[in-house]
């Protein structure tokens, strides 16, 4: 198996993990305040992948990561990532925690009261939010949500190592 899909399918399993946890601690359910922001640091783990997976890429090319082989090589990764994690979440909103949407709204409806909004805003705010998190808009947002960031991440990161010292190459070491 390309060494590619391998990083795809650990990046995949590695995000699935802590969406388990953070539903583990309580963020997906009693403690929604803090997981409106523990679902940011997830971005970590596709950015540590990709990140090593092009310095491999890097060194395996004499030191020269061309923008094509570092976008083909994080592109390839976050499409496996991104199929991973959205299979991932089907199970996850169906089985593992399916009120978890109805919890989120609730807690926003609660929010929204407190900042003053009035009853056609919540009510408003609430429809919409149901009806892009139904089991099909979670799916294809977390596709490509998960993929854009794969390849946003993956420029990000060529632009970096395109700018540090090269690594050894293979025959250098020796």
């Amino acid at each position: 198996m390309n060494h590619t899909y391998r990083y795809g399918l650990f990046s995949g399993a590695a995000l699935s993990v802590w969406v388990l946890i953070e539903y583990l601690l309580g963020f997906h359910t009693t403690s929604l305040e803090i997981g409106q922001y523990s679902g940011f640091g997830s971005a970590l783990i596709p950015a540590a992948i990709i990140f090593t997976a092009l310095r491999e890429r890097q060194r395996a090319a004499n030191g020269l990561l061309t923008l094509r082989d570092a976008a083909d090589t994080g592109f390839r990764i976050a499409i496996v990532s991104a199929l991973i994690i959205t299979l991932f979440m089907a199970v996850y909103t169906a089985f593992i925690n399916p009120d978890w949407i109805d919890a989120t709204v609730e807690w926003q409806r609660r929010k929204l009261i407190l900042g003053g909004a009035t009853d056609d805003q919540i009510g408003a705010f609430t429809e919409q939010h149901r009806r892009m998190n139904n089991a099909f808009g979670q799916a294809v947002m977390g596709f490509i949500g998960a993929t854009g960031l794969g390849v946003a991440l993956t420029m990000l990161i060529t632009l970096i190592l395109r700018l540090l010292p090269r690594p050894k190459t293979k025959s250098q070491e020796q």
